[in-house]
């Protein structure tokens, strides 16, 4: 007890108290520190990254063994019917109904809708949307005044490139009945991004008026993979690897080359596109051939706005990290834009 009254010992201990307190606060400001200065985003942004290289396909994907198997799990699972998943609660409406045979999610059908938004889901043409995909199409839904169209187009490696064009186009050709080209936003995110970008040039190929906007998140531009930029930056990426991405673009090419411009909208027509908005993460394998598809928009006099995500990976505005929410705003603005 007398040494609880001696002064000396009751300054070291308060000291220590003090300095074991303020531990954790200085582990997290360096913490705060390091990605604010050497990968400029948040800690939010941070925990997403690790959080998707520890459950994310980038292993299967590098693994050739491993993602055969997985393709073949693929091509049975894709042909069952598709289910929004539990336990997720949404702002607005949801219609599961099907158009020339392909399950297609209709959200926010109102008679008050004055334009609509045709959304191609990435997954790497072999999976269907994750909770992040309708999650974000709510937001976006919910904030504008589209009717928000999600084709579940046919995937590889059961299905190829030609069927999916058939029906998309028809679906837009539907679409265009009710709106009018002028009211329309395609949008599609990785491999849905790029084959947004591939089915916009089709349509200056049969004829048909390109919508007013394309928007791009984090666009697969060029099945190939070729550009030896890639290489860098697939090391940094937390979530793809190209090894399997080069398959499931070779599966659903179906015999064509993965770079023809019917399948890589890069080596395509882009000087046909109109109102382009591409986003990337500068830690993802499609960030040079995003940042190219976009100059070469650009090049042909056609306007194309660059949004780049600083030290963010793939589909960064889709999750939820306070980074994605100057991208969100941006888009729902663009949508929304008479």
């Amino acid at each position: 007890m007398a040494d609880s009254k001696n002064p000396k010992i009751n300054s070291i201990t308060k000291k220590a108290l003090v300095t074991a307190a303020a531990a954790p606060v200085a582990l997290f400001g360096a913490v705060t520190a390091v990605n604010r200065i050497v990968y400029r985003r948040s800690n939010i942004a941070s925990a997403s990254e690790v959080y998707n290289r520890i459950t994310g396909n980038k292993k299967r994907m590098a693994d050739p063994v491993e993602w055969d198997n997985y393709l073949l799990e693929r091509s049975e699972a894709n042909e069952e019917r598709y289910a929004l998943p539990t336990l997720m609660t949404l702002k607005v409406s949801a219609e599961d109904t099907d158009f020339e045979g392909m399950q297609t999610f209709v959200l926010n059908r109102r008679n008050l809708n004055d334009r609509a938004v045709i959304y191609l889901h990435g997954k790497a043409l072999v999976d269907q949307p994750t909770i992040y995909h309708w999650k974000f199409l709510d937001t976006i839904a919910h904030r504008t005044r589209a009717e928000v169209i999600v084709p579940l187009y046919p995937l590889a490696p059961a299905h190829t490139h030609e069927e999916s064009y058939e029906r998309i186009e028809a679906l837009y050709r539907k679409t265009m009945e009710k709106y009018g080209a002028d009211n329309i936003t395609i949008m599609g995110d990785s491999a849905g991004g790029g084959l947004a970008a591939s089915f916009c040039q089709h349509l200056d190929k049969i004829g048909l008026e390109q919508p007013k906007h394309l928007i791009l998140i984090s666009p697969w531009v060029d099945l190939s993979l070729n550009n030896p930029d890639i290489a860098h930056f697939e090391t940094h990426d937390p979530m793809l690897a190209t090894h399997g991405l080069r398959k499931a673009g070779r599966i659903w090419a179906h015999g064509c080359d993965p770079a023809d411009a019917e399948l890589s909208a890069i080596n395509g027509e882009v000087k046909c596109l109109r109102n382009v908005m591409v986003f990337t993460g500068t830690r993802e394998i499609f960030h040079p051939d995003a940042v190219l598809f976009h100059q070469r928009v650009n090049a042909c006099g056609n306007h194309s706005e660059l949004v780049v995500g600083a030290g963010l990976h793939n589909n960064y505005p889709l999750y939820p990290i306070p980074e994605a929410s100057k991208a969100v705003e941006k888009i729902i603005s663009t949508i929304s834009m008479d």
